[in-house]
């Protein structure tokens, strides 16, 4: 069986004025990542990413901090269409179609007013009602596509890891999954920075996933802190 270990960025500028750049947090995240990994004996990983800023940065920090342990740094291979929907796009459409009186600059300010607005956000994606945006069943496709492609690339008996976005790396399983399109966004709500989901697949094409959403790198003592969503 081949492995693809798929990562949610590290944290992101939310509240900035760009969000698409890690925090000094973010980067530690992917830090600790490489450091776990090195410390488990696992084999030199193939190493991909897409193109947002937020999901390259965090690959680059993973390869370096494993190549500062192994001695060894992966390079990293850019790949198309795991790029995330644009939620500033998708939050003001859907103001604009539902809920006028939104102040969205305040949203960057307000944690828990921001999850609930996309939480709704995204449901009226999913069912199709946001329609100058681009529609959630395209967003889905393009990302299960390039997953598919990735096994491809990755051939058989290898381990890869792949850093994306919470939308676009839950869209790339969800075929896989099973899920309808409104369970999948809301799975992807919960979904951590640095989270890796584990996908298992043989040289026909059949795929498993074995995790979701997993902290180990994190989850230990001393490192709490670490632990973040936005």
């Amino acid at each position: 069986m081949s492995a693809l270990h798929l990562v949610r960025h590290g944290q992101a500028a939310f509240g900035t004025e760009n969000y698409d750049q890690l925090t000094p947090l973010g980067i530690e995240q992917c830090a600790q990542l490489a450091r776990h990994w090195a410390g488990l004996k696992r084999p030199e990983p193939l190493l991909f990413t897409g193109r947002l800023v937020r999901q390259r940065d965090s690959a680059e920090a993973f390869a370096r901090s494993l190549g500062e342990v192994t001695g060894h740094r992966p390079a990293v291979s850019l790949v198309d269409d795991l790029e995330e929907y644009d939620h500033a796009t998708l939050l003001r459409e859907y103001a604009i179609r539902y809920r006028e009186d939104t102040d969205l600059a305040a949203l960057n300010r307000d944690h828990r007013a921001f999850h609930l607005l996309i939480r709704q956000a995204l449901e009226r994606w999913a069912a199709g009602d946001l329609r100058n945006f681009e529609p959630y069943g395209a967003f889905r496709d393009r990302c299960a596509t390039a997953l598919r492609q990735l096994m491809e690339q990755v051939g058989r008996g290898k381990t890869a890891l792949v850093f994306g976005s919470a939308g676009s790396l839950a869209a790339a399983i969800q075929p896989i999954l099973g899920l309808g399109d409104w369970d999948l966004l809301r799975l992807k709500l919960n979904f951590f920075n640095t989270g890796v989901t584990r996908v298992l697949f043989n040289r026909t094409g059949a795929a498993v996933v074995e995790s979701i959403n997993a902290l180990p790198h994190l989850e230990q003592p001393g490192l709490a802190e670490l632990i973040t969503q936005r």
